[in-house]
């Protein structure tokens, strides 16, 4: 049995999302732009309209507009691709991964544990997205300890997961939502860093458990007899030598230099691409490597990235389908109204599964902020549910879910990126 390539998935989800359009009935909120200069929705406006369902046989009419609104993370991944196609063909990637593999022989666990905690605290501050380029460089990393494509992904994705979705310090989601709840920006983040913990070690011990049950049999990975495209030869990894000193360096500078942007300054896709590209360069140029090998490395590394940029186009033209019928408005309202009939004690994780289904309309973090909150606020103060709370349930459903579906970019971005098809 033939395993459906990724493309094929979310073409199924858009199809799935113009027959929804057909069955929910359109809805729609009236929008105000708030104090903050925020567009939202109008909690007490919500009205029926007239039906706009979207012909299946359209759907790829709205690839294009996918790709429009996907532009910013697409050029990112386009510009990251092609800078750290420089370094990856410098071989200081390799060589590091090597002797990091040989320095921590029987102590692999512990180089999971220790990746996985890096990168959820660095996606505390900084959107995961930015990380998506990480991807194959995490795949390098687990195949140099014997592991396979899947722990290298989960190491980036799903540590980074927990930080980002905890929304300790998440500017465009918890920001978002908490301005829209009239709450101090990133008041209550004490307990989203303590709910960091469980999560953290949980999704450290479930790869740990699968990392160990495939090192014991390589026939029980997700991803044995696929063919990946980010396949590394771990059997010809290069010693580290002083030449790979220096670009090290540079490379561990730029990497750097990110972070303090996000965390002292305001980390944009635009910057992120900028540096990105200057590391690129700089690192070609500082390991001698001959102006047109460093050209021809840069085009190789974004056009790797292409097949990625891709999925992500389409992942975005289902939220455009699902608009176009005027069908998410409806779906917030029908869940809005059902919370008032759900148990006290069960009304806090009962808004965070509706988030879940919201979600699924709306993958966008912000975007899923600026529809519920405005309603959702209003309902958990008619049910005496905490402001902080219903953020939460926001942060938690619209966060993990993230990792799960098929037209999320996260998703798809970092299994495309690392050549994993998304069915495995």
């Amino acid at each position: 049995m033939s395993i459906p390539h990724s493309l094929a998935i979310i073409v199924v989800v858009m199809l799935l999302a113009s027959i929804l359009t057909y069955v929910i009935p359109a809805g729609s909120y009236d929008r105000v732009v708030n104090e903050a200069g925020q567009t939202v929705v109008d909690p007490n406006s919500f009205h029926y309209v007239e039906a706009s369902p979207v012909n299946p046989l359209t759907i790829f009419s709205y690839i294009y507009p996918g790709l429009d609104n996907a532009r910013s993370i697409i050029f990112l991944l386009l510009s990251a691709g092609g800078g750290l196609g420089i370094v990856l063909d410098t071989g200081v990637f390799q060589a590091a991964a090597g002797f990091l593999s040989r320095r921590t022989k029987g102590k692999e666990s512990l180089v999971i544990a220790a990746l996985m905690t890096i990168f959820c605290l660095l996606c505390v501050p900084i959107n995961l997205n930015t990380f998506i380029p990480f991807a194959s460089l995490g795949v390098l990393i687990a195949a140099s300890l014997g592991f396979d494509a899947i722990v290298g992904v989960s190491i980036i994705l799903l540590g980074g997961a927990v930080g980002f979705s905890c929304g300790a310090m998440n500017l465009s989601n918890t920001g978002t939502a908490q301005q829209l709840a009239e709450l101090d920006i990133f008041s209550g983040m004490a307990y989203r860093l303590f709910c960091m913990i469980p999560f953290l070690i949980a999704t450290i011990l479930y790869v740990l458990w699968y990392a160990k049950k495939i090192k014991k049999d390589p026939t029980k990975s997700y991803v044995y007899g696929a063919k990946l495209e980010n396949n590394f030869d771990t059997s010809n990894i290069p010693e580290f030598t002083k030449a790979h000193i220096l670009p090290s360096i540079v490379t561990a500078l730029g990497i750097g230099y990110i972070i303090y942007v996000a965390i002292f300054k305001s980390l944009t896709n635009q910057t992120s691409a900028t540096i990105f590209i200057y590391l690129g360069f700089i690192v070609g140029i500082v390991a001698r490597m001959p102006i047109n090998k460093i050209c021809q490395s840069f085009v190789n590394g974004a056009k790797g990235m292409c097949s990625t940029a891709m999925l992500l186009g389409f992942a975005y033209a289902i939220s455009a389908i699902l608009t176009a019928g005027n069908v998410m408005d409806t779906v917030v309202y029908a869940l809005a109204s059902a919370l008032s009939l759900v148990p006290e004690i069960l009304q806090a994780p009962a808004m965070f599964m509706m988030h879940v289904i919201v979600n699924f309309f709306v993958t966008s973090g912000s975007g899923q902020a600026a529809i519920t909150m405005p309603i959702f606020i209003p309902v958990a103060d008619l049910v005496h549910m905490s402001r902080q709370t219903a953020v939460l349930a926001f942060n938690f459903g619209d966060g993990f879910c993230n990792f799960i579906l098929p037209h999320a970019a996260a998703t798809m971005g970092f299994v495309g990126a690392a050549g994993i098809p998304f069915s495995r």
